[in-house]
């Protein structure tokens, strides 16, 4: 029996309101194409680092924030960028003083490069050439905590814990306040690392000192007075940023991870 042409309508109209309710996909966006200039402008880059007269510095930083101000790379251009920018700490003679400014914009060009950025910037802290610098460091240290890349946290929570440097210990804790997507559990751990080394700290300041005029000097209070005033403001922010929670002295927090050990995050999903 064939259709009426009322019926064909309808069933016309039906297929087309079923179509148009299907959500459009969003269509994946293009990868962008490998630029071909980019080698030469890395290589001049690194001519200008290598200059033993080190004349061509603000150039050198000019082209770093040109090349990085660049959107929507190639993946593959991508990693050859971390790694041009990255050979700036190998290359040429070592900065210091005002020169290291070369460094700090390399490190915050680096910052913007994800894992590509972070895997260089690890290379840069653990070269000898600027062991000595620890103002340095600590910038670095900042940027690799903005590319929130995963594989750093272990450098971070040892460097916050163990360094000697107090501004080392300061600037990796404030550093792990970036990584608010991390797994809950992980993260649980870093706040549970951060809290145990306060801890110990706020332990050794408040030891009784010695009224014996010729017993040892014991310097640990002291140091440990010095390094939590370092310390204190960036890792509460930290806590705060990791945890959801605001707690003020280290009491406080220690008695809220005592009663709360499977916390969650506000936006975090339970495990």
């Amino acid at each position: 029996m064939s259709r009426t042409p009322f019926v064909a309508t309808a069933l016309a109209l039906a297929m087309a309101l079923f179509v148009s309710a299907i959500p459009a996909q969003t269509p994946a966006p293009a990868v962008p194409p490998v630029d071909p200039t980019l080698p030469d402008l890395l290589k001049e880059l690194k001519e200008w680092v290598a200059d033993p007269k080190m004349v061509a510095d603000f150039q050198a930083i000019g082209r770093i924030q040109k090349l990085i101000a660049v959107e929507n790379r190639n993946p593959k251009d991508k990693e050859r960028l971390a790694k041009g920018i990255g050979d700036v700490f190998r290359t040429g003679k070592v900065r210091t003083g005002d020169k290291e400014i070369l460094y700090r914009e390399a490190g915050d060009a680096l910052a913007k490069l994800a894992a590509d950025g972070a895997k260089e910037l690890a290379k840069a802290l653990g070269d000898a050439r600027i062991k000595d610098a620890v103002g340095l460091q600590a910038h670095l240290i900042l940027a690799l905590g903005r590319t929130e890349d995963d594989k750093q946290v272990d450098f971070l929570v040892d460097t916050t814990t163990r360094s000697h440097h107090d501004e080392l210990r300061a600037a990796a804790g404030e550093a792990l306040g970036n990584y608010t997507s991390l797994d809950v559990k992980v993260r649980r751990e870093v706040v549970k690392q951060l809290i145990r080394s306060w801890g110990s700290l706020h332990s050794k300041a408040t030891e009784a000192e010695s009224s014996d005029p010729s017993a040892p000097i014991n310097l640990d209070p002291q140091n440990a007075r010095r390094t939590l005033k370092a310390v204190e403001g960036k890792w509460v922010a930290t806590l705060t940023r990791l945890t959801g929670v605001s707690q003020t002295g280290f009491a406080d927090w220690q008695r809220w991870l005592n009663k709360n050990p499977n916390w969650n995050p506000p936006s975090a999903k339970k495990p």
